[in-house]
């Protein structure tokens, strides 16, 4: 008898249906991290199923690479690169949804990438000259590690492709899957367009003129010019006659951003200190006006709105502000100068390096910054910031004095007070006293009542009292502001005051949809504040106005107009 022989017959589907299994998680493997851009933002964790252009390109390189007739050399150090490029592109993608996420604006890779400068001061500390040696050294690990994790993702990659003997009948399965998935969505996306865009995100910016220049002063343009003040004192006529020439009082709160009004969890809350600074200016004379102005950021990069601010003109990427400086472009602050104008500004926040572009960019007289013990502030540091709002604007307060006392530089000229204030900056977990004005001295009063800082639980990535903090970090600013009107503030030049914000807070502190505006009040004494009424200003510290918001960039042809002739 000859014995039966057994034989397994192994069929076409158990062999194909393993394989796009095996192909369909491998292929959400390789496209998580190349789809952050397109999910993060939004907070559409789903859309992280919907393939990029470049995950799909990656499966089939990986599965051709591991084709034998090829060398192993070669398929070695193609795989090598072809994982290094992944690797760089993810970073892209994961920068994209960074910005978008945290500063709603695009990542701009030529401007972007150079504030890793700036990220390592902040993080480091004054190291002075060295992070001029780290930084490009930071910059090249960084892109090593993301092309060394790539390539250790391809190299997985292709050894589940091996082990799972993933064919082309599987591949293209699962491609016609991932095209539907893109057709049921939407455009395909793809991070190679998103990393040219990022570049090309920097080229030159194309600025236009918002006001007309007046005659300049004469002088040689390197310094403040006493010419100006001659001028302003001969003159029988006012310069900027729908001011007056009255003093301008700017306060910048930082993060102060239209999310304090239209989030009841933040308005219920914040809309006493309003009140309470509304009731105090009424009672010194003043009506309050307020509207909104749309921010080019959120979240942070603060510079960009105050150069949006100061020149007329959309900075919304890093590239775009260094284009500024060869620009010549007038500003708010070197008008009113040009016109007279004592320009002083006081930046609590400005700790790394001298501030040049004080003058040659926005035309201040001077500027107390913090660098150099600008403030002579011996307290603690409070999270971010080396001094208080409270303690940089008594500094302020005694230089005003000074220029406005006789002989004083500005005794027969107007000011311009400029007030970057930053007590409210992320990440919020250190929040100052309000001290009495006369026991603030050089500061060290804040390590005596130490005991009386608020501390909560964020860091410079997170925390479990974000708003919390927030809230405190707005209270603090509010109570400043407001006590300084009431019981220190000069009003016998009938100031015009500007309060306002910005950029919008971080999230999750302002949601998902949040409108990225930030409230201007304006308050003065007689008729001025009805030049901002006719601008669209409503009455009172909180009126509602629906969104969209007029741009930022143009607060300042409005106030140039209003200041030149208010109707």
């Amino acid at each position: 008898m000859i014995p039966s022989v057994r034989t397994r017959c192994i069929s076409p589907a158990s062999r194909i249906i393993p394989a796009i299994f095996a192909s369909i998680v491998l292929l959400a493997v390789l496209n998580l991290p190349l789809s952050l851009s397109t999910w993060v933002p939004r907070g559409e964790p789903l859309r992280a199923l919907v393939p990029v252009a470049e995950s799909l390109l990656m499966l089939w390189v990986l599965y051709l690479l591991l084709d034998r007739r090829l060398a192993p050399g070669v398929r070695r150090w193609s795989t090598m690169a072809a994982g290094g490029v992944f690797g760089v592109l993810a970073g892209v993608s994961a920068a994209e949804s960074f910005f978008q996420f945290y500063y709603a604006r695009p990542f701009s890779a030529r401007g972007d990438i150079r504030m890793i400068r700036g990220a390592l001061l902040l993080f480091l500390g004054d190291i002075g000259p060295t992070v001029d040696l780290i930084a490009p050294v930071f910059t090249v690990l960084l892109f090593l590690a993301l092309a060394a994790a790539g390539w250790a993702l391809a190299a997985a990659a292709s050894a589940v492709l091996r082990r799972a003997k993933v064919g082309p009948v599987s591949l293209a399965a699962v491609t016609l899957l991932g095209v539907a998935a893109v057709a049921a969505t939407g455009p395909p996306s793809s991070v190679a367009a998103l990393a040219v865009g990022s570049w090309f995100e920097g080229r030159p910016a194309e600025f236009v003129e918002v006001v007309e220049v007046p005659d300049e002063v004469e002088g040689d343009g390197a310094g403040p010019q006493p010419a100006a003040r001659e001028a302003a004192a001969e003159a029988p006529d006012y310069r900027f006659p729908g001011l007056r020439d009255r003093d301008i009082y700017v306060f910048v709160i930082e993060a102060y951003g239209y999310a304090s009004v239209y989030r009841p969890e933040l308005a219920r809350h914040l809309d006493p200190y309003r009140d309470r600074l509304e009731e105090v200016l009424n009672a010194k004379g003043y009506r309050v006006v307020t509207s909104y102005l749309r921010s080019p950021v959120a979240g942070g990069y603060s510079w960009l709105a105050e150069a949006t601010f100061l020149t007329g003109q959309w900075i919304n990427s890093q590239e775009r502000f260094l284009q500024l400086y060869d620009a010549g472009l007038p500003t708010l602050s070197g008008t009113l100068h040009e016109g007279g104008y004592y320009t002083l500004t006081i930046r609590p926040g400005t700790v790394h390096g001298e501030w040049p572009e004080g003058w040659d960019l926005y035309r201040f007289e001077e500027s107390i910054i913090a660098h150099g013990d600008g403030f002579g502030f011996a307290g603690p540091w409070f999270s971010y910031v080396p001094v208080t709002d409270q303690f940089a604007i008594w500094t302020a307060h005694h230089r005003i004095k000074e220029l406005t006392q006789p002989g004083g530089a500005a005794e027969d000229r107007p000011l311009l007070v400029y007030y970057q204030l930053v007590s409210s900056h992320t990440p919020f977990n250190k929040i100052p006293p309000l001290i009495e004005w006369e026991q603030l001295g050089d500061g060290s009063v804040y390590h005596e009542r130490s005991d009386e800082i608020l501390r909560f639980d964020n860091t410079w990535t997170g925390g479990t009292q974000l708003v919390e903090g927030y809230l405190a970090s707005m209270s603090y600013v509010f109570d400043v502001i407001t006590d300084y009107v009431d019981r220190v503030m000069d009003h016998s030049r009938d100031p015009v005051i500007v309060i306002l914000g910005d950029h919008e807070p971080q999230r999750p502190i302002r949601s998902t949809e949040s409108v990225l505006s930030v409230p201007i009040h304006v308050a003065g004494r007689d008729d001025i504040v009805g030049c901002f009424i006719a601008e669209g200003f409503g009455a009172g510290m909180r009126p509602y106005q629906e969104p969209p918001h007029r741009l930022m960039n143009d607060f300042f042809p409005m106030m140039i107009d209003l200041a030149r002739g208010c109707p």
